[in-house]
């Protein structure tokens, strides 16, 4: 009996020597699998499902949780984040870790073998994707495979709105410049209207005597002395009549008027009685 107690005693020691080593180990595993205190995205620019991204200078930022230096980890995380373009293809890409910015990492289409700048296509669905093996300075790990899609900006509607806003504009101009020439050109008009005319020039530019070109003057002179004055006289009504414009088809009068004074010939109670009085008085 002493025997078998001593086994079983060894049993459960040796069962809670293995469970302990076994929590251990999870809770490093949950450690580096970016789990509560990990590695963790926050966020990303352009974010996932956007439209409307540039083609020109391609890239993604990236905002972690955790610092990065790139002297420790531009070899850890080579290849763990990766540019895929429209047709699955891979392409050259350029990782940046921000020495100003905590937790920024900025990842930028790079340019191909031979130096050239690879641009994107317009209105195409780009993919950048992240491992889960992706790590910060203190070998924290992402965990779990990201991916962050976005589209790039249709450069042909793009376009087509430019060109009919620069129509748009150039149509105004367009209005606002015959507008102005013609007020400018009303002006002059009326400006030679009011010259004095010199017959003598005026004759030998028309072919006839002075005596016509004078007389045509004088007429002209008349005829624009008269609508002045018809004019001027209208005001000067106007003016009379009411003191004071208040709005559109609403005046102020200067003070109450006979209904007389505007054509009525209606005649009131008293003025009836007065004037019946006055014609008695001058049968007697």
């Amino acid at each position: 009996m002493k025997r078998a107690g001593r086994i079983l005693s060894l049993v459960i020691i040796f069962v809670m020597m293995t469970t302990a080593f076994c929590l251990t180990a999870a809770a490093a595993d949950v450690q580096q699998t970016g789990s509560e205190g990990g590695l963790k995205l926050e966020d990303t620019y352009p974010k996932d499902g956007s439209k409307g991204a540039s083609i020109e200078n391609m890239s993604v930022k990236l905002y972690f949780n955790s610092e990065f230096t790139e002297e420790v980890l531009k070899k850890s995380n080579d290849g763990a984040i990766q540019f895929i373009g429209p047709e699955g293809e891979k392409l050259p890409t350029r990782v940046l870790y921000s020495t100003k910015e905590k937790g920024v990492v900025l990842v930028i289409v790079d340019n191909d073998k031979e130096g050239k700048i690879i641009t994107g296509e317009g209105n195409s669905e780009y993919t950048l994707k992240i491992s889960g093996s992706f790590k910060d300075d203190k070998g924290n790990t992402l965990g779990q495979d990201k991916t962050i899609k976005f589209t790039t900006l249709n450069q042909k509607v793009n376009t087509m709105v430019n060109m009919l806003l620069m129509f748009v504009m150039f149509g105004g101009i367009m209005v606002i410049s015959m507008r102005g020439a013609k007020k400018e050109a009303e002006r002059q008009q009326n400006a030679a209207k009011n010259e004095k005319v010199n017959p003598y020039k005026e004759a030998k530019r028309t072919g006839k005597s002075v005596e016509e070109i004078v007389e045509r003057d004088q007429r002209n002179k008349a005829k624009q002395a008269e609508k002045a004055a018809k004019k001027a006289a209208k005001e000067a009504e106007e003016a009379e009549d009411y003191d004071d414009y208040i709005e559109e088809g609403v005046y102020r009068v200067k003070g109450p008027r006979p209904i007389a004074a505007a054509g009525g010939k209606y005649i009131t109670g008293r003025k009836a009685a007065a004037e019946a009085k006055k014609s008695k008085g001058k049968k007697k």
